[in-house]
């Protein structure tokens, strides 16, 4: 016998030739189908990709400052909004997608600057910054954000764009600055100068109404679209007048609510470069009055865009009535 035979494989001994009967596998699961059968391949194949993959349910309000005339006091008013907000306390975020000029997020680098400068806290927003200018990017971007902050406030270009159009596809709330000029209202709707009968609608009022339906899927209820008569002066004239009448009959027909804006008010234009509103004039008096009239001129336009954020309307005293 070899040294290795006793490790030799044995021989099993044959199975029984009567077995136990094979099981049967379990019938696969059958989708279902008819019109409770909801999320189908087909159907998430076509949603858009920030409804594919969420991560918890959106809570952040889109605020779009938006339009396609520049020089109409969008960044400004989009600033004063962040810094109310963040004021009384709510979690925000803001974006500039006008990466030419980016004033909205340069008054905010410049906010943070003169807290380290005048040794003073500010509250300011969480800044998000898009590293490529497309579609893509904005929606992701939008997507977190809406998941950690309350509120997100968007500045967008005076030009038409893609991601422009995709800002405003997204928002729950649109502010359109205007100034008091005829010039101003032909993106909105053109008025006959002579007899003053409204013509028809301005480019962007038709954008806006081609965006509006589509961006029901994605928002929990209708968009609302503010037009703010902005830059006015401290006393009323006939030009003024004369446009806030043409934006009343514009404004059915498009679609948005008329509010009032911020005057034209060299404390403003002080203040913004610095990244300062009237109201940090409490902890920095070195810099000016408080100037209660200006200061309530802001709480008017605040109250009038009827945000969802309980904190500012108990700063503000509540939604403007009417509105």
């Amino acid at each position: 016998m070899g040294l290795f035979s006793r490790f030799r494989r044995q021989k099993l001994p044959p199975p029984p030739r009567e077995t136990a009967p094979a099981q049967p596998w379990p019938p696969a699961p059958v989708a279902p189908s008819g019109p409770s059968a909801f999320g189908s391949s087909l159907e998430r194949s076509q949603e858009p990709a920030w409804l594919k993959y969420p991560v918890s349910a959106p809570k952040g309000h889109i605020i779009v400052f938006a339009n396609e005339k520049g020089g109409v006091g969008k960044s400004t008013s989009a600033f004063h909004t962040c810094i109310a907000l963040c004021n009384a306390g709510e979690s925000v975020a803001a974006l500039d997608v006008d990466l030419r000029q980016l004033t909205l997020h340069r008054a905010l680098w410049a906010r943070i600057e003169s807290a380290t400068e005048y040794g003073v806290k500010l509250p300011g927003p969480e800044q998000i910054m898009l590293a490529q200018q497309n579609e893509s990017e904005l929606e992701e971007k939008l997507r977190m954000a809406r998941i950690r902050h309350s509120f997100i406030v968007i500045d967008v270009g005076g030009h038409d764009s893609p991601i422009a159009r995709r800002a405003i596809f997204m928002a729950d709330t649109i502010v359109t600055p205007v100034n008091d000029s005829f010039i101003d209202l032909d993106m909105l709707g053109r008025i006959d100068p002579r007899s003053g009968e409204f013509k028809t609608l301005g480019n962007f009022a038709r954008l806006v109404e081609h965006l509006k339906e589509p961006g029901l899927a994605i928002r929990p209820k209708l968009l609302d679209w503010v037009v703010m008569q902005n830059r006015s002066r401290s006393l009323g004239t006939k030009n003024e007048r004369k446009v806030r009448d043409a934006l009343e009959k514009i404004a059915p027909v498009a679609g948005f609510r008329l509010v009032p804006g911020l005057r034209e008010r060299v404390t403003y234009r002080e203040l913004f470069p610095q990244g300062l509103t009237l109201f940090d004039l409490e902890a920095l008096p070195q810099l000016g009055r408080l100037q209660p009239q200006a200061r309530e001129e802001i709480w008017a336009m605040l109250r009038a865009l009827n945000l969802p954020s309980d904190a500012l309307n108990r700063v503000i005293g509540g939604p403007e009535e009417g509105a």
